[in-house]
């Protein structure tokens, strides 16, 4: 048992310091309330789909990218290209790391039992058939993230290449920051968590009658100054009018 009594809206964690004296902690209802799932909220979710928030993007201009040597060029739902710019001048050849094959297919059942979409909220597109590896002696081959950014144009954020000759573009946008799939958490303001010494049996029957005994000792106050202010009332009354019964 604790002193200070409990709310209903919160939960309560009894722990323990190196001290050996024990806490009893109320944590904050917003730490407590379950997220929003985003599997409901798809289903209250009447928007554009996916494919449908990013199509203008093929209509907008290439994305583009340098990144130590290479500089990396992005035009959405064709391909990807790979080349060195000096002096604003492509030298060399231009190698492309794939042509547009397929999107994550949000309704698919297979692809839905993965998760991995769904938990890191991004969406993504294949493409294949780019020009030929010399390490590998296969065609090079991309996949492109789609991440939100609120208040953000399009643009290539990182170039990975986990694998020789096979690409991670990681693209931001805007665009579909309106779909609870791809929409980030909110982000929630930190909680106090309130603490307070927990009370043996002992210690919290000594506290029960502190409290009984210093109710008493209020009542016994109040009733002092409701004495008094009678007393000083009578006292104000006309002397010469007939005296009234308290």
């Amino acid at each position: 048992p604790a002193a200070p009594p409990q709310h209903p809206a919160e939960d309560v964690v009894t722990v323990a310091s190196k001290f050996k004296q024990r806490y009893e902690c109320r944590l904050p209802p917003a730490a407590v309330r379950r997220p929003p799932d985003p599997e409901e909220e798809a289903q209250l979710y009447n928007g554009s789909g996916i494919a449908e928030l990013l199509r203008p993007m093929g209509a907008a201009p290439c994305l583009v990218k340098t990144k130590d040597w290479w500089t990396y060029e992005f035009c959405y739902g064709k391909h990807i290209q790979q080349y060195h710019v000096e002096e604003s001048e492509i030298k060399g050849d231009v190698l492309f790391l794939g042509h547009y094959q397929s999107a994550f297919d949000w309704d698919n059942e297979t692809a839905k039992a993965s998760k991995q979409h769904r938990l890191k909220r991004y969406h993504s597109q294949s493409y294949v058939n780019g020009s030929r590896c010399d390490l590998t002696g296969r065609a090079r081959e991309a996949e492109v993230r789609f991440l939100c950014e609120e208040g953000a144009g399009d643009y290539i954020a990182r170039v990975d290449e986990p694998q020789s000759c096979s690409y991670v573009l990681t693209v931001h946008t805007t665009r579909i920051c309106h779909h609870p799939f791809l929409r980030p958490p909110a982000s929630a303001a930190p909680q106090p968590i309130l603490c307070q010494p927990a009370l043996s049996p002992a210690q919290y029957v000594e506290y029960v009658r502190a409290q009984v005994s210093d109710t008493k000792r209020k009542v016994e106050e109040i009733s002092e100054e409701l004495k008094t202010l009678d007393t000083r009332l009578w006292s104000e009354r006309d002397p010469e009018a007939p005296p009234q019964p308290p």
